[in-house]
């Protein structure tokens, strides 16, 4: 059976959608910054003792022991499959037409802009 999607297409969903915004804009899951660090309410086990790592693009659930690639966080809080999923994530980054196709461009603005300082902003 051949592969439906390849390596480089993965590899282009799990990094290069920051799992933050994935969490907070697309998910609209549960979160908060709590000591600094940005928190989500985790699908598995509902608590909030969670964090991700922009160098790696992971969430990781430290009550249950769950780390999360953008994959499985779409997979696991939409309750769809792995197909479903990239095909979720690949709309997102505009390579699947959609409909919703201000919310595809809002995405790739804001993915675009990170590391470019803001309008009135320091530095």
């Amino acid at each position: 059976m051949p592969k439906k999607f390849s390596s480089q297409e993965l590899f282009e969903l799990r990094n290069f959608i920051p799992v933050e915004m994935l969490i907070r804009e697309q998910l609209e899951m549960p979160s908060k910054i709590s000591e600094g660090f940005f928190r989500f309410l985790c699908p598995i086990c509902n608590e909030f003792q969670t964090a991700i790592n922009p160098a790696t693009n992971l969430a990781r659930c430290f009550r249950c022991e769950r780390n999360f690639n953008t994959i499985d966080l779409v997979m696991t809080v939409q309750r769809i499959g792995f197909k479903e999923s990239v095909l979720f994530l690949k709309r997102l980054m505009g390579k699947v037409p959609d409909q919703n196709k201000d919310a595809r461009q809002g995405l790739q603005n804001l993915v675009g802009g990170i590391g470019q300082t803001m309008p009135g902003g320091l530095g």
